[in-house]
């Protein structure tokens, strides 16, 4: 099993310099080693091979020592290597029928890759008790490890800059987890995902949407203004760009720190987490672009997966037609359909619930359905949520006697 443990750089200014020029000298190699295959095409209907590109390679560097000589060799070849990827891509797209997408030229690279990191890169102590990663080629940068690596081979080592910050990106060969017991889950969930809410559980907690992009929108805006009254290239323009890249990275981080506290918590809680088979590219594309991209389902998804098999549990994405429109106790449609403005399930069954309640026990259903188990007792009477409290994320969603709903039960 591979993991992914992320940490902060803080490499001295003559070592950020360095690492800058590198990323220029791999651009510069992306755009040749691609300009040279396309030439060899059209030229001679000739196609160029990683392995040929690699050979290359070796003149490149000893023509230009003191430009992409300087470069560790595995690191040039890691970057022909992604572009033989590109490509191997662009054909299986073609031949499979789905847009090709042409591998293009880049303006800027921002990561490099170590392929060979228990060879080039290794962890040293630096002073005071600190931590410094040795880097072939360039030096030995500040690390700030927030967390010790798991036991394991680092398999590869990627540098990357967002913005005027730097990270290290370390790959992890570990042993892979115990397989989840052949036994019905005895603490499932399931996930209902939406804008309003950020999440709807099968359990009756809600966690409302924090919309960090929409809070950031004034500020990330004023500082775009002022980007464009810059001129491009120039050192104010180049300061003013960090400012509006710093904006955007806080949102993120935002939305990484919550999504990673939500899924950990479900996945020590619970044995099978299940979600709806969303097309998230296909809301991409709606009304609601902005508000969906601002919400981070993909990202919620994934981080539950990796958790859950790190944990032996169950990740399970099931159908979501009709999850919404379905009685998650009788299974019956609801006539006429649900709109929008509907926050209240009805059924003629007795069943009175939050719309959002009632989609996510039908997902967890059918994701029981599909592994093998019971689905949880659920009070057939219920009412919608209460009203959240300022500042609170989670809310639970009460029961109330069906003497108070005057149901006929």
């Amino acid at each position: 099993m591979l993991t992914a443990v992320k940490f902060r750089l803080y490499p001295f200014p003559d070592q950020a310099r360095e690492l800058d020029r590198q990323l220029s000298e791999l651009n510069s190699l992306w755009n040749h080693a691609l300009e040279e295959r396309c030439a060899a095409w059209k030229k001679e209907r000739r196609s160029l091979t990683f392995v040929q590109q690699c050979q290359e390679l070796t003149r490149w560097r000893n023509f230009d020592r003191e430009g992409l000589g300087r470069v560790n060799a595995q690191v040039a070849q890691e970057c022909l290597a992604r572009l033989n990827d590109a490509f191997q891509h662009f054909f299986r797209r073609v031949k499979s029928g789905e847009a090709p997408g042409f591998p293009r030229f880049n303006r800027e690279t921002t990561s490099l890759t170590y392929p060979q990191a228990y060879d080039s890169v290794r962890l040293v102590p630096g002073r005071n008790g600190t931590r410094r990663l040795s880097l072939s080629r360039v030096g030995d940068l500040p690390i700030e490890v927030h967390r010790e690596l798991p036991a394991g081979r680092t398999k590869t080592c990627t540098v990357e800059r967002e913005g005027d910050r730097w990270y290290a990106v370390l790959i992890v060969e570990m042993a892979d987890p115990v397989p989840p017991p052949d036994l019905p889950p005895r603490h499932p969930l399931g996930v209902d995902l939406g804008l309003s809410r950020l999440a709807t559980l099968s359990t009756g907690e809600a966690v409302e949407a924090p919309r960090f992009l929409r809070r950031s929108e004034v500020q990330l805006k004023r500082q775009q203004r002022r980007l464009s009254r810059k001129r491009r290239g120039s050192h104010n323009w180049r300061k003013q760009k960090a400012r509006v890249q710093r904006c955007h990275a806080r949102v993120r981080d935002q939305r990484r720190d919550l999504a990673h506290q939500l899924t950990s918590t479900w996945a020590r809680e619970h044995d099978l987490i299940a979600f709806e088979d969303l097309d998230v590219r296909s809301h991409l594309m709606g009304p609601f672009s902005k508000s969906t991209a601002d919400a981070g389902w993909g990202m919620l998804r994934r981080f539950a997966e990796y958790k859950e098999a790190r944990r032996s549990g169950r990740y399970v994405e099931v159908p979501s037609k009709g999850t919404t429109q379905s009685c998650s106790a009788c299974a019956r449609p609801h006539d006429p359909p649900l709109t929008l403005r509907d926050r209240t399930y009805e059924c003629p069954c007795g069943l009175r619930l939050d719309r959002d309640v009632n989609a996510a026990r039908n997902v967890l259903a059918r994701a029981l359905a599909i592994v093998g188990g019971d689905t949880p007792e659920v009070t057939p009477v219920e009412i919608g949520p209460p009203v959240a409290r300022k500042g609170r994320r989670v809310r639970s969603m009460k029961q109330e006697p069906p003497s108070a709903v005057g149901a006929s039960t």
